[in-house]
């Protein structure tokens, strides 16, 4: 990383590290949201199954991303 001396140089550079792996998050976020919703209009069935899908897709998708650490790389 860069050398940093001050308090305000510190937080630019953790804001410019932070922003893909923020965007990334709400982006995975965002897809589920969206899954549940259109799937909440085929009916209670399938709401309930793109529910359980999504709740255990999350845990997967950050355990991976987090062993890979290809976002924070991607960050950097």
């Amino acid at each position: 990383m860069y050398p940093t001396t001050s308090r305000k140089q510190k937080i630019r550079l953790m804001l410019a590290i932070i922003w893909p792996i923020l965007v990334t998050q709400v982006g995975y976020t965002a897809i589920n949201v969206v899954d549940t919703m259109m799937s909440g209009r085929a009916g209670t069935d399938d709401l309930a199954g793109v529910a359980i899908g999504s709740s255990l897709w999350m845990p997967i998708m950050a355990a991976v991303g987090g062993l890979l650490s290809v976002t924070p790389i991607i960050g950097q």
